[in-house]
């Protein structure tokens, strides 16, 4: 078994440490690969982090998580060194970024920092792009979420190889379509990209003006919808694929910024993995994820208006798009497919 150990600074209830980590895990055990998880902060430090809050507590947190890594941050002889986005969230010369790296995994833009409002407040503090240079510089081996995202890790690394956000479509169960009352149109995600919805409100209330039935379904994006038209729920892993099966229609919009460009699309495969058409913002990785045959793209309200009524109005196409969705997703972003191809470039080190 090949010994590796994944430093982080985030636990698993951060979406990119838990899908490009955690849940590699058996799958890559089964592979001869024995990945180690090492989040610098727990669940509940974190959640102090990205909560709204006392600027003193979480600084306590964060130096808490500083502490810790000082104390612990030695690799064992004999394992692999990897890292997923940032090792903490504070930079630690000579800890983080480490004076030695094997391999670095990313799955932002980080070279040019978040256009969200929330994320940008501590881009002076976190100083992402910075270390970002400095690790797919150090490391043997760099692993990029998306095509845009292994260009530009290209430009400072002579390894880099596409490692996309995968999903286990074995244990998703399968929205069945048919015709329904209330079309529910769904997004998951967080509260600071919830703010990317705001883009296609016009859009509903067009919609709920021409009398069509459909609700908007939202999980992990808090109440910052108030209509009669929507729903919100707060997000779960246990609860998160049953929302997933209740959808009929899921949608990613997006604004095309650098940032964005970066966005591996891992609503999509969501999605897909439930048999769940989509219609998406033609930005970063949606270009590689989204077909014709699996859902639509749309930029302009009008373009958005066009599909959402389209997909509206027709189950029989939702299903042909959902069925065609699950088997792409299958085939191309499953852990069961990809995990082999991680553990030899891990092996090949």
């Amino acid at each position: 078994m090949l010994p590796v150990l994944a430093e982080t600074a985030y636990p698993d209830s951060a979406p990119g440490a838990r899908v490009r980590l955690g849940d590699f895990v058996p799958f890559l055990a089964d592979c001869g690969v024995g990945l180690s998880v090492r989040p610098n902060l727990t669940n509940r430090e974190y959640a102090v982090v990205i909560s709204p809050g006392s600027p003193a507590g979480k600084a306590r947190v964060l130096g808490a998580g500083a502490a810790r890594l000082i104390r612990d941050h030695r690799i064992e002889d004999g394992q692999v060194s990897m890292i997923h986005r940032l090792r903490s969230l504070l930079p630690l010369p000579g800890i983080d970024p480490p004076r030695h790296l094997d391999v670095y995994d990313f799955d932002d833009a980080l070279f040019v920092g978040s256009t969200m409002e929330e994320n940008r407040k501590f881009a002076w503090l976190k100083r992402e792009a910075g270390r970002w240079h400095s690790y797919t510089k150090k490391a043997k081996l760099v692993l990029a979420g998306s095509r845009y995202l292994a260009d530009r890790a290209s430009e400072h690394s002579s390894r880099v190889e596409v490692v996309p956000s995968c999903v286990d479509p074995s244990i998703q169960p399968l929205r069945i379509h048919g015709d329904v009352e209330r079309v529910r149109i769904g997004w998951i995600g967080s509260q600071s990209t919830a703010a990317y919805l705001n883009q296609l409100l016009p859009v509903f209330e067009k919609l709920n003006a021409r009398g069509r039935e459909f609700e908007l379904v939202t999980v992990g994006a808090g109440d910052q919808l108030q209509a009669e038209w929507a729903e919100s729920h707060p997000w779960t892993r246990e609860s998160e694929k049953g929302f997933l099966a209740s959808f009929d229609i899921g949608i990613m919009p997006l604004p095309d910024d650098p940032w964005t460009r970066g966005k591996c699309g891992y609503k999509l495969l969501q999605y897909f993995s439930a048999g769940v058409p989509a219609i998406a913002s033609p930005v970063g990785a949606n270009l590689e994820i989204l077909g014709p045959d699996r859902g639509r793209f749309a930029s302009s309200e009008a373009e958005w208006l066009e599909a959402l009524e389209a997909l509206i109005l027709d189950s029989a196409t939702r299903r042909e798009m959902g069925a065609n969705a699950r088997s792409f997703v299958e085939e191309n972003y499953s852990y069961q497919r990809w995990a082999p191809r991680l553990a030899e470039m891990l092996r090949s080190i």
